[in-house]
């Protein structure tokens, strides 16, 4: 039997097949997994970026034109994914740094920059707050550090649908912690 080919797959895919995702995902994800743990060597952050790049690609399927190879393209999204990572964390340390060099001492109550336990606040209630599935999901994934086979088994559900739950309660935090962000860069900025 004959393999489908790349471009064949993004056909049916841009007819909503989800079937031909699912191919590619079998594929490649493997290679972008690997890839991406090269460089990043935290196995939660490499499946959301596995997750992610496939998930995009399936929201991004009707403009998936013209691609000359899937894995190029693949290649430059898991790229693009290990630099945001990096500017994630270079970002974080910056902050940490800053915030550790002014100390909350030279802020009254009222005028105190938001903190590391302010954001782990603000995390656990909007964990406390999404629906018991996808709470579980996260709290196995990211509090016990189990993989999506384990937590699929734990729920009774896919390894997809834990995929899905991660990556909604991922998308609900980093929507907070852009929020907070705002906070924080306004903050630093009153002070200088």
């Amino acid at each position: 039997m004959n393999e489908v080919s790349d471009n064949e797959l993004i056909e049916r895919m841009r007819r909503g097949d989800t079937g031909a995702l699912g191919i590619l995902y079998m594929r490649y994800a493997p290679s972008v997994s690997n890839f991406a743990y090269r460089f990043i060597q935290v196995r939660e952050d490499v499946e959301d970026i596995t997750h992610n790049i496939f998930c995009t690609i399936w929201e991004n399927r009707e403009t998936l034109t013209d691609i000359e190879s899937l894995k190029a393209y693949l290649f430059q999204m898991t790229k693009n994914a290990i630099f945001k990572v990096f500017r994630h964390q270079q970002v974080v340390s910056e902050y940490e740094t800053d915030v550790k060099s002014e100390g909350d001492s030279q802020f009254s109550d009222g005028e105190r920059i938001v903190t590391t336990t302010d954001l782990l606040e603000m995390i656990d209630l909007m964990v406390s707050r999404m629906p018991e599935p996808q709470r579980e999901a996260f709290r196995l994934s990211r509090y016990e550090h189990k993989s999506y086979a384990e937590i699929a088994e734990i729920l009774g559900v896919s390894p997809k649908t834990v995929q899905y739950y991660i990556s909604k309660a991922l998308g609900e935090l980093r929507k907070l912690t852009e929020a907070m962000l705002v906070f924080t860069t306004i903050d630093s900025f009153n002070y200088l």
